[in-house]
């Protein structure tokens, strides 16, 4: 593990373990900075114990709380990955890249942000903070991610 300077750490790390499962949340939680119950609170799992996430609810949560999202867009590399984004990697789990300072921070580890990551990047959706009012990329032509893709 490479941990980052200081003053590249945009983003307070969460951890998700010991558990298996609110990859996505957990991600929101440190993207945005409320608390896990609020975003957990965002998205309807019913009956469900495990809180494993979608595109879908992911993106529904980050409108609800005033963040811009642009489309997904698919990532063969981490040098595809643009600005902040929150990343679907190989294993069906989400993680927060910030390839502005080429920081990871990867909830299933338990030891904070890295600059480093051996996990494989599959598509990203690229965000923007309420108070940046920038604007993010659109889809990537070609991408068709369901509403209901990766569940983690």
């Amino acid at each position: 593990m490479t941990q980052p300077a200081a003053d590249k750490v945009r983003f307070k790390f969460v951890t998700q373990c010991p558990r298996d499962d609110g990859c996505g949340v957990f991600v929101l939680q440190m993207l945005t900075g409320k608390p896990y119950d609020q975003i957990a609170g965002m998205i309807d799992w019913g009956v469900q114990s495990n809180h494993y996430t979608t595109w879908k609810e992911l993106r529904g949560a980050l409108t609800e709380l005033g963040w811009q999202t642009g489309g997904l867009r698919k990532a063969e590399s981490w040098g595809d990955v643009c600005g902040v984004a929150v990343v679907h990697v190989e294993g069906d789990h989400f993680i927060l890249y910030d390839a502005d300072n080429g920081v990871f921070y990867d909830p299933g580890q338990p030891d904070g942000p890295d600059l480093h990551s051996r996990l494989v990047p599959l598509n990203y959706l690229a965000v923007q903070s309420p108070e940046n009012g920038v604007q993010v990329p659109g889809p990537e032509p070609g991408i068709h991610a369901g509403p209901d893709g990766p569940r983690r």
